[in-house]
């Protein structure tokens, strides 16, 4: 009878932590909502790292940095193919700093290594020939926004933290729609430059808080060249450093 007793406790003790939330079934990350937990933070760290493979051979660039997923400011760290000092950005309102003659400047000390340009002079034709950095990091985290249905593949811990990879097909027309207005047309521009035109699949990982930890696409081109778009972001909420060097060091290039 005791043993009946002690059975019946723990049915009991079993149902009232699966109604407590104490099972292994409980819901992880919401996808669809990804990119507005992840906007909701207001600025990030950021790796993208960009692998193509052009008639075999393989070229590697990386950008690393901070950005701000609502307004313009970004400080940005470069390594393009074919080595040199690496490019740095900085991004502060309609104003955009780079280190654009550093490498001229090392030869003649007459040049000015910084460069600074007002976006607001651009003509349309002149900011539509120009791609949008902030935008090319931003795209990342609103890819999930074009992906219906994902697919829930595992959880892993990575750097102590648990991350849910998911995936599923992008549409980009989708991707550009469920963007707000005000970054529609920059974002357009940054999937244009950077994904195909129709749906591709991409894997991405959220992790408990449903932000956006990793985006992962891989794709041919028409012409054959293998693209791969690896990016990362981390250390939400971090403040964007977007101190200038002095004025004698900036040349004006605005129109």
């Amino acid at each position: 009878m005791a043993a009946v007793r002690r059975l019946s406790l723990l049915l009991l003790l079993a149902a009232l932590l699966s109604a407590c939330g104490g099972s292994s079934s409980a819901p992880g990350p919401d996808p669809a909502a990804a990119r507005s937990t992840t906007t909701a933070e207001g600025s990030a760290r950021f790796t993208l790292l960009i692998d193509a493979v052009v008639a075999g051979s393989r070229v590697q660039s990386s950008e690393t940095g901070t950005i701000s997923f609502a307004k313009r400011l970004a400080h940005f760290y470069k390594l393009v193919p074919g080595g040199g000092l690496p490019q740095e950005l900085i991004f502060d309102g309609p104003y955009t700093y780079t280190n654009a003659n550093v490498e001229a400047a090392l030869k003649d000390r007459s040049i000015r290594p910084w460069t600074k340009l007002d976006t607001r002079r651009l003509s349309a034709k002149e900011r539509k020939s120009r791609p949008d950095e902030l935008a090319h990091v931003r795209t990342l985290v609103h890819l999930p926004d074009g992906i219906e249905g994902p697919v829930r593949v595992d959880s892993s811990t990575v750097a102590d933290e648990r991350v849910t990879q998911f995936r599923g097909q992008v549409d980009p027309k989708r991707v550009i729609a469920r963007a707000p207005a005000p970054i529609r047309p920059g974002l357009a521009q940054a999937m244009s430059n950077d994904y195909p035109a129709k749906p591709f699949v991409a894997r991405f990982w959220l992790d408990d808080a449903g932000r956006v930890r990793r985006v992962l696409v891989a794709y041919n081109t028409p012409g054959g060249t293998e693209i791969s778009l690896d990016g990362r972001f981390s250390d939400f909420g971090v403040v964007i450093d977007v101190e200038t060097p002095p004025a004698r060091s900036i040349q004006d290039l605005t129109p």
